[in-house]
């Protein structure tokens, strides 16, 4: 397929896995086979530094250019596996994928994960370590020294959507752990996870997955007991 970035075409062959940025625009009309496009925000980068650190390049005085679009030929085996677990759970894909171009070009894919998430680690720690309290975006703000707005924007950038929005994600995330592997209260649930009460809790939950808290317990159970989980 050909690909195009302010004004530049460049030809990506068939079997190759294409490293870009998300402004990279698909242009050809024709393709036999739709390709399989996933984004990461730089959050799921600084996630997954730690889990690939030791096979990164330790020279610090390369001077790193990063390429507008890096091309990394695959069998057809790779590409099969890269298609199954982008649709199974896309960080899985980007764990396989990041050890896989690393595998073939060390020195660029190790500079490439340093340099994208540089300027964000103090960042997304605070996020991490804060995300279940019970602060509302602009408390989160006024916590790290930032304004609301240049707040927002940062965690857009870093996260690739809404701070309330990613929030609320996480948290009943989170919860659904719980529910399903602990026998906490609701309530306690609740209240760990960020949420001012239990029927604040409830209301966004049901709304998410559509069922209550109890009912989901209640199936994971059911499915944990039919070897399912």
């Amino acid at each position: 397929m050909t690909l195009s970035l302010h004004g530049e075409r460049y030809v990506v062959p068939a079997n190759s896995l294409a490293v870009t940025s998300v402004n990279m625009q698909i242009v050809s009309d024709m393709l036999q086979t739709k390709p399989t496009i996933l984004d990461f925000s730089a959050a799921a980068l600084q996630q997954l530094y730690p889990d690939v650190l030791e096979l990164l390049e330790t020279d610090k005085n390369n001077v790193f250019n990063r390429d507008n679009i890096k091309v990394i030929k695959a069998e057809n085996d790779v590409i099969d596996v890269f298609s199954s677990l982008s649709r199974l759970s896309p960080d899985s894909f980007l764990y396989f994928s990041y050890i896989y171009c690393l595998s073939l070009d060390r020195n660029y894919f190790s500079a490439l994960l340093k340099n994208s998430i540089s300027g964000n680690k103090a960042f997304c720690h605070f996020i991490e370590t804060n995300f279940m309290q019970p602060w509302p975006v602009a408390q989160l703000a006024e916590e790290i020294g930032l304004p609301l707005r240049k707040f927002n924007q940062q965690f857009q950038d870093v996260y690739g959507k809404p701070a309330k929005r990613w929030l609320l994600e996480r948290r009943l995330d989170h919860a659904k752990r719980l529910l399903a592997t602990t026998p906490m209260r609701v309530l306690d649930i609740a209240l760990e996870c960020g949420f001012s009460n239990h029927a604040h809790f409830t209301d966004s939950f049901r709304r998410s997955f559509l069922c209550s808290p109890k009912q989901f317990r209640h199936q994971s159970q059911s499915d944990a007991g039919n070897g399912e989980i």
